[in-house]
């Protein structure tokens, strides 16, 4: 068993390690993208350290690929709601929004149980028919957590258009 204070420690220089590799990437996405192409948006906010630090998104020309959204919260229609709200915080930060959604990738553990749920959630929150692949998984990385949203959406070209 790892001692708290080895825990602490392998935790402390893993997200060092990943700080590193996010400057190196976002310096490569400028290189290659122009600057510009990579936004810095906030961590996601309430992940324990233990996650690691990731972009809650990155933009590659007219596009927007956000991380996987989760929520905590104990109520799976509130979760799936939360999981919504938090996806448009994100793509506005990136100049998108919920009715640029073009593709959906989501993870769901007990998904016949819940999807019901989750279809009315996603209904209230988009007005189109992106692409969307549902797929069921035995476990998510957070515990409690009912459902992981992936997005890819439509931007803006850069300097408008």
């Amino acid at each position: 068993m790892i001692a708290r204070e080895d825990l602490a420690r392998t935790t402390l220089a893993t997200e060092m390690k990943m700080k590193r590799l996010r400057r190196s990437t976002l310096a490569l996405g400028l290189l290659v993208l122009g600057a510009g192409a990579v936004p810095e948006l906030a961590a996601q906010e309430r992940m324990p350290a233990v996650h690691g630090l990731y972009s809650d998104a990155v933009r590659v020309g007219d596009l927007v690929f956000l991380s996987g959204v989760v929520s905590a919260h104990e109520d799976p229609v509130t979760q799936f709601r939360q999981v919504f709200a938090r996806i448009g915080q994100i793509l506005e930060q990136a100049g998108s929004g919920l009715d640029r959604v073009v593709d959906m990738t989501t993870y769901h553990i007990d998904m016949h149980e819940h999807i019901d749920a989750f279809i009315a959630a996603k209904n209230e929150a988009l007005d189109g028919l992106p692409t969307w692949t549902a797929v069921g998984v035995t476990e998510l990385f957070s515990p409690g957590v009912f459902i992981e949203v992936k997005i890819i959406a439509a931007v803006e070209p850069e300097g408008g258009g």
